[in-house]
């Protein structure tokens, strides 16, 4: 990893870092990933790794921007049902489980609903990026294969740098995270870990 580069590429006036979906619905008993069978206990583990990271990077990051999925009524997705309908998935949804997990938005970081996987999908997030001079996005949060993975192309597909610190993302299992990374690495953007991130930004590690 040539850090120097690495340097070069996350400015912080010109990185935004996103927090994808740290959300009970994905991190707590029954909320969608624990009915749908898969281990929650790296998501939970996640958000104690990215307060740390946090609690340094806010030091020098200006732009942080919170993306929360919400599901709403209105605008029933016809797609979106039969597939959860062919695979079996309950998708009934408790709006309390919407609520931050751990990660929690403060001072003027930006929130932004996502109504889809990708964060740029029906948001304001491209307008927010481009507003504030943005050339890089720092990708954290859940789930790497899903979330994660699709703002991450369709951040590429819009020109922006794409970076993912390993250890700042879980997937919906082990293997699909790693699957997902090496897509990533391989067509989309650079996986780092966050060390290197903060080394980057000449803060103690």
């Amino acid at each position: 990893m040539d850090l120097d580069a690495l340097r070069s590429k996350v400015i912080p006036e010109h990185t935004a870092l996103l927090i994808i979906d740290m959300q009970r619905d994905y991190c707590c008993q029954g909320g969608v990933f624990d009915r749908r069978g898969f281990d929650i206990g790296p998501a939970r583990d996640l958000a104690h790794r990215l307060n740390l990271f946090l609690d340094k990077a806010r030091a020098r990051l200006p732009h942080i921007v919170h993306l929360r999925m919400v599901k709403v009524p209105g605008l029933p997705s016809p797609a979106g049902a039969e597939h959860n309908l062919r695979l079996a998935i309950d998708r009934k949804y408790d709006p309390a489980f919407g609520a931050f997990y751990e990660v929690e938005p403060k001072g003027s970081e930006m929130v932004i609903d996502k109504y889809k996987y990708s964060g740029f999908v029906s948001t304001y997030l491209d307008q927010f990026l481009k507003g504030n001079s943005i050339k890089t996005l720092v990708i954290t949060g859940l789930a790497t294969n899903v979330c994660v993975e699709s703002t991450a192309r369709d951040a590429f597909m819009r020109d922006y740098h794409v970076v993912v610190p390993e250890d700042l993302t879980e997937g919906s299992s082990p293997e699909a995270k790693g699957s997902s990374l090496s897509n990533i690495a391989m067509f989309f953007g650079e996986v780092v870990r966050s060390e290197d991130l903060l080394r980057a930004w000449d803060l103690a590690v």
